[in-house]
């Protein structure tokens, strides 16, 4: 007896529906993996440079705008997390103070602006070499989104910088969203004379 055609498209709708969860899952298992189990501040202190960043809020303007690269000092006053960053904004660079408290996971923090409140995630990080950031804040009652990579030193890591896009288009952002810094130290000049 040969299957009907109702009996097949059943067969073809249930086989389908499991690959979908078979991707679901494997999609979230590798999500699961980004996560920080622990985190820790000590290790986290000191100079990062800002190599890239995903936005989407009008990157393409930025894309054909040379960016030239930012940087964050981050170390602990009293008990509460100080960082001072320094980016380009479009024209000039600029060095900002914010305070930032630990929120309820492992490497979540949450951020104190005269602009406004943001929560930033530690996505992943190996402390010595590179860190991926995601950043998000209330603006005009919607969430901005941006990740950031953040690395130790100048070197390029095409490695990590794969990692950095890979993670950003897994999170929702396109490759027109993504925009690699300029290595230009303008401003990464003027956050290090304001330490001295």
């Amino acid at each position: 007896r040969y299957p009907t055609a109702r009996h097949m498209e059943s067969n073809m709708l249930f086989t389908l529906l499991g690959l979908c969860v078979v991707l679901c899952v494997g999609l979230a298992s590798d999500l699961q993996g980004t996560e920080l189990k622990d985190f820790d501040i000590n290790k986290f202190l000191g100079l990062w440079y800002e190599i890239a960043f995903a936005s989407m809020v009008d990157t393409h303007d930025l894309a054909h705008k040379e960016q030239k690269l930012g940087a964050m000092t981050v170390n602990l006053e009293e008990n509460l997390l100080a960082l001072t960053t320094a980016y380009y904004n479009g024209d000039h660079c600029v060095v900002e103070k914010a305070g930032a408290v630990q929120a309820d996971h492992p490497g979540k923090f949450k951020v104190t602006k005269i602009s406004g409140s943001k929560e930033v995630s530690i996505v992943a990080t190996d402390y010595q070499t590179y860190a991926i950031v995601d950043i998000s804040s209330p603006v005009a009652e919607t969430a901005y989104r941006a990740m950031k990579l953040y690395r130790r030193s100048l070197d390029n890591d095409e490695k990590v910088l794969s990692k950095f896009q890979k993670l950003a288009l897994e999170n929702g952002f396109t490759t027109s969203n993504i925009i690699v810094n300029k290595h230009d130290l303008t401003c990464v000049n003027t956050l290090q004379s304001g330490m001295i």
